[in-house]
């Protein structure tokens, strides 16, 4: 299971474990890995989950299909996948995976039925935020079982990446047993309602840790899993065959961030992610370590073309304007600390398909310019009646002051300082915003999630995409959002069409692109030939540069503290892929080990 969205600088968001043989608990310490989250799990009902927080709690009771390493190797976990041509793809299930009782192994005709009714469903019944992963040409990709652990999935055209997009990579499966409760009736209310689902305990032997408890806002409790499969798994090192090394796993919601910091330091909780402005001072502490790893997430000043969001931006000659007001080498700087680097589009610089010449870059050099964003605005709202007061402030048609509406998660002081300065940066060019802070599960399902009335869209992409910007708005209005993380997925671009296609499963801001950035999605997705690919790719990321659907601010790092002594982590892009091996290498720490970063990926 793949992650979409994140909050930034909250700390920990999915999976990583690590600790020696079994070892026991310091006396003066807790019993288990315990990480510090800013915020709380959505859901467990992974079919609807595309936030990190979420994925985290479910991803402790099922590994899912594979793992990527930072080698962007395939790592087979429940399954391996294998081709000739690169079109078919034969997926091979261990023999030895279990639900729990009543519904026996896990068979690929749990996988096809899955797929089928669920991955694949047309008017997506159940709210798959994965849906568009599955679907070729406007067709969905054929499915068949070709035994009794093992299935294909059958593209149109050869796809080389195919492996290492989120559609299969971590996918999760439910048992066909349970799953048939809800399909012929299309009962997705049911299926938010099961017990069995909202407290995993149908996960059998799947993952390192069995649920035990959810007390919401407060703490996600996970005990180790004794029947672990890959206790019995011959083709992979020892340390998985003895994992996981910690008797419990707990995500700990601590909304304060020098609150989390206070913890990591007095050994209540084994990591926590790191504010850029506090590197330094963390650093220092004595039995604390510091991680800085690169990480594919783009901030971004979301932009709410959706029709409870101020219209203009749906123009892109006004977010163009809006893009010279905000001084992006200040921000990575000064409110960053440096441990950002400056964005011009969505994909980092690391990227094997970033293309720096067709990359236009705003808010650095001249492109930061608060008069020029003035000018422009004017010329591009000025025939509507849009004009400046002889006090320098933007006014409507109607005559009254142009507001607009910053929404943000609590916890992070930095992503308030950002915001802050995105405000003062606006209201140089006339603009007044009043920014509201609210808790990231708050952010998501009044902000983010949208629908339309009694949910008859033009499509149903899933809860963030319920139909035309003009038929599909989220409960609360907004016109801006700052502190949400995207993935870039730069392994395999085309894993990011979701976010910019006008149907896509994430465009939540109802942006719909001048140019058919979908054709270039698919194009792209079947060319074999390298160098075309990476024209493609180049294109797609140029027109996001010059068509600024959102402002893209900054690529940052993770930052994450751990306690002293954690092996496992490494500064690299793709760490925490095998969080279920990580272990204390010293008997004082072996106490407090939990997974934590699997949204590293």
């Amino acid at each position: 299971m793949t992650r979409l969205l994140g909050v930034a600088a909250a700390g920990t968001v999915a999976g990583c474990t690590g600790a020696r043989e079994r070892g026991e608990p310091s006396p003066d310490r807790p019993n288990g890995y315990v990480v510090g989250s800013a915020s709380d799990a959505q859901t467990l009902n992974f079919v609807q989950i595309a936030d990190g927080a979420s994925s985290a709690r479910v991803g402790l009771t099922m590994d899912g299909t594979y793992a990527i390493t930072p080698d962007d190797e395939l790592f087979p976990l429940w399954a391996d996948v294998s081709t000739e041509d690169g079109r078919v793809y034969e997926v091979s299930l261990r023999e030895t995976l279990r639900w729990s009782d009543p519904y026996g192994p896990m068979t690929a005709a749990d996988w096809v039925y899955m797929i089928r009714n669920v991955f694949q469903s047309p008017d997506n019944w159940a709210g798959f935020v994965g849906r568009s992963d599955w679907v070729r040409d406007g067709s969905f990709v054929p499915v068949e079982r070709t035994g009794t652990y093992s299935f294909e999935v059958r593209l149109p055209e050869p796809e080389p990446e195919f492996p290492m997009k989120p559609g299969l990579w971590g996918a999760l499966c439910l048992p066909r047993g349970l799953l048939e409760r809800y399909v012929p009736e299309k009962d997705v209310e049911g299926m938010r309602r099961d017990a069995e689902i909202q407290t995993l305990s149908y996960t059998g032997n799947l993952g390192p840790y069995r649920f035990e408890r959810w007390e919401r806002d407060a703490r996600f409790v996970a005990v180790r899993n004794e029947d672990y499969y890959m206790h019995d798994v011959a083709d992979v090192p020892d340390e998985w065959r003895t994992a996981p090394h910690f008797p419990r796993y707990v995500f700990q919601v601590v909304p304060e961030e020098s609150a989390r910091l206070s913890a990591l330091q007095s050994g209540e909780v084994t990591e926590t992610g790191v504010p850029e402005t506090k590197v330094d001072r963390t650093a220092a502490l004595p039995g604390v370590e510091v991680n800085v790893a690169p990480q594919p997430f783009c901030s971004l000043l979301v932009y709410n073309q959706r029709a409870n969001g101020w219209t203009p931006l749906r123009r892109r000659t006004v977010r163009e304007a809006l893009s010279y007001a905000i001084d992006k080498t200040a921000v990575v700087r000064y409110i960053l600390r440096g441990y950002a680097n400056v964005a011009h589009t969505f994909q980092p610089a690391f990227s094997a398909w970033y293309d720096a010449s067709r990359v236009r870059e705003t808010g650095v050099g001249t492109g930061f310019d608060p008069r020029e964003a003035r000018d422009r605005l004017i010329a591009a709202l000025g025939p509507d009646g849009y004009r400046y007061d002889d006090r320098g402030r933007l006014r409507a048609p109607d005559g009254r002051p142009v507001a607009l509406r910053l929404v943000f998660p609590v916890g992070s002081e930095t992503t308030q300082t950002v915001c802050e300065f995105i405000a003062q940066s606006y209201d140089e060019v006339g603009i007044e915003v009043t920014l509201r802070a609210v808790q990231f599960n708050t952010l998501l399902s009044q902000y983010v999630s949208n629908g339309a009335r009694e949910g008859r869209g033009a499509w149903n992409a899933g809860p963030f995409n319920g139909g035309t910007r003009e038929e599909s708005t989220s409960p609360e209005q907004w016109d801006l959002q700052y502190g949400i993380v995207f993935n870039t997925y730069p392994r395999t671009p085309t894993a990011t069409r979701d976010f910019w296609v006008r149907d896509g499963a994430v465009n939540f801001f109802g942006y719909e692109p001048a140019v058919d950035l979908g054709a270039l999605y698919d194009e792209a997705a079947t060319e074999l030939n390298e160098d075309r690919r990476r024209g493609l790719f180049a294109r797609i990321f140029g027109v996001l540069s010059d068509d600024q659907p959102c402002n893209f601010l900054h690529f940052s790092v993770a930052i994450t503290g751990y306690l002293s002594g954690l092996e496992g982590p490494v500064e690299r892009f793709g760490t925490g892929w095998n969080y279920q091996t990580w272990r204390f290498t010293t008997a004082a720490n072996v106490h407090a080990p939990l997974p934590g970063r699997r949204d590293r990926r």
